[in-house]
């Protein structure tokens, strides 16, 4: 009998603290086999013998994947080997061109002002060694076979080299003396730190490449943040998904409400119509976040809910599943990291009762603070009565109601025609 195939349905993010000695695509393979998602993906390739940082997104997150790419500079730490030139322009390939007396010539004053020179943009020629391609052929496997085509040099942005002070600058390799030097450089997508080093050492005519390599950061996303293959490995088996982190980056500026919405009645849809109407208004998009597990309910059903969404007018739905992680995070982290920084919030728009965040703590308060100190625009909308009465419109009444029997006031009180 064929083994069913398991699929999760999991969205987000996983900062990977990325081995040495395997490819990027390797640990995707290891993450599907672990996590079973829909689909995976990363922002960026770290070579085979780097380390640090690869940001991989899960299930719908690969939708943000070009957005992230696009858009978040980079820091590495590299070190930088004088006297000794690779055809891969790291120290993992075959020697070229070498300089045994570099260690007499070596002048760290004159170097220091060579590797800052090259802050600001300059183009480079990407190596033949990478997973570039040119007419839908990677360069590494045309290298591979020893050809070697031209490539046009890109213009790639250095915005900052910092070199690591040391009281050794000598580098053992083949029982002979060269010089190396610790660099952490922050740069534009595409840049390639090796032919980096390889340039730095044509430029004071020295041979030089590349030796170890860690990626620290990718914009936000940090080493510090990062989790192994081997913890995600032991967490998985435990069922534990705490180390996959909430995604949701939108490319446009958004007005946007959140909140279970559970019955989509009446004073929802004041919410959301006020949502709608203000982006189209400010030509922003409109965005519904809908926090919880949705499900369907004997009242409305989950294709429901969301047909109702689209026919009021909203653009984007998200939804925010309750997981170890998200139930955990802070009123302050949700409202700034999801809403603001990922969803790009310019305007909130929320109901005079709405709690989010750890245990529900956070508050209007709380929320008019954090749009306060970032300029996003916050509205608060009243609860609707039912009425005839001075009994507020929610979610649990409707449920009260609807195991009453009151069929046709649940209809009104969904917007139904009765």
């Amino acid at each position: 009998m064929k083994e069913e195939k398991i699929i999760n349905d999991i969205r987000g993010l996983i900062i990977l603290d990325k081995p040495k000695g395997i490819s990027s695509n390797f640990c995707l393979t290891i993450l599907k086999k672990c996590l079973h998602p829909r689909k995976i993906g990363h922002i960026g390739t770290l070579d085979e013998n780097a380390t640090g940082v690869l940001v991989c997104l899960l299930g719908d997150a690969t939708k943000c994947q070009e957005y992230l790419m696009k858009t978040y500079e980079k820091v590495y730490e590299a070190e930088l080997i004088l006297g000794i030139g690779t055809d891969t322009e790291d120290i993992t390939g075959k020697v070229i061109s070498d300089d045994k007396e570099i260690a007499k010539s070596f002048d760290i004053r004159k170097l220091k002002d060579t590797i800052k020179s090259f802050v600001g943009t300059y183009e480079q020629v990407p190596p033949m060694y990478s997973a570039k391609k040119i007419a839908g052929k990677k360069l590494l496997d045309m290298a591979r076979k020893g050809i070697s085509v031209e490539r046009k040099a890109c213009k790639v942005s250095i915005n900052s080299i910092d070199i690591i002070e040391s009281d050794n600058y000598d580098y053992e390799f083949n029982n002979h003396k060269y010089k190396k030097i610790d660099i952490r450089v922050s740069c534009s997508k595409g840049t390639y730190i090796r032919t980096l080093c390889k340039d730095i050492g044509e430029k004071i005519g020295i041979p030089s490449c590349m030796g170890n390599l860690r990626r620290l950061a990718v914009g936000d996303f940090k080493t510090t943040d990062s989790v192994t293959l081997d913890v995600i490995k032991e967490k998985a088996l435990k069922g534990d998904l705490s180390f996959i982190k909430p995604c949701y980056y939108m490319k446009n500026n958004s007005v946007l409400t959140f909140g279970k919405f559970e019955m989509l009645h009446l004073g929802h849809q004041k919410i959301i119509n006020q949502v709608v109407s203000d982006a189209k208004e400010s030509s922003l998009e409109s965005t519904v976040v809908l926090v919880g597990n949705v499900k369907d309910t004997a009242i409305l059903s989950k294709d429901q809910r969301i047909s109702k969404l689209k026919y009021l007018g909203v653009d984007n739905i998200c939804n925010f599943p309750l997981n170890e992680y998200t139930m955990n995070m802070g009123a302050e982290d949700f409202a700034e990291e999801v809403l603001i920084k990922q969803l790009k919030a310019k305007e909130i728009v929320v109901g005079s009762d709405c709690r989010f965040g750890y245990k529900g703590l956070g508050d209007k308060k709380i929320l008019e603070d954090i749009c306060r100190k970032h300029s996003v625009v916050l509205k608060i909308i009243d609860k609707i009565k039912v009425p005839g009465t001075d009994i507020f419109i929610s979610s649990t009444l409707i449920k009260e109601e609807y195991e009453k029997g009151n069929f046709e006031l649940v209809d009104s009180l969904l917007g139904k025609k009765v």
